[in-house]
């Protein structure tokens, strides 16, 4: 018999810890419920009869021709990159949008 999933809050919050989300913590209840939902539905789909199903088998025949793969020079690269706010040589800054532990700024790099 398989064991049915199921996520707790000391999980929940491992998992997000190690995806770097923040998530406030009157939100927690939601997420928690919507992601046993899942869970439960995953466990449902393992319940079911699949004996007279066939695995996927991607026909080889019929898939779309492959083209070489050779690199291909783009005139318009140095326009680009003239456009970015910060550039260092051949490429461009993005600024950091995550803190990694809650004390850098959108600004900090």
């Amino acid at each position: 018999m398989i064991k049915k999933m199921e996520m707790d809050e000391v999980r929940l919050r491992e998992v997000l810890g190690f995806s770097c989300i923040g998530l406030p913590e009157e939100e927690y209840p939601e997420v928690l419920d919507r992601v046993n939902s899942v869970l439960r539905m995953c466990d449902e789909m393992q319940e079911l009869d699949s004996s007279n199903v066939s695995p996927f088998e991607w026909d080889v025949k019929k898939a779309p021709e492959r083209r070489e793969d050779r690199p291909v020079v783009w005139e318009g690269r140095d326009h680009f990159l003239d456009q970015a706010p910060v550039r260092d040589g051949d490429f461009f800054h993005v600024p950091r949008i995550i803190a990694i532990d809650g004390s850098e700024t959108e600004g900090d790099e």
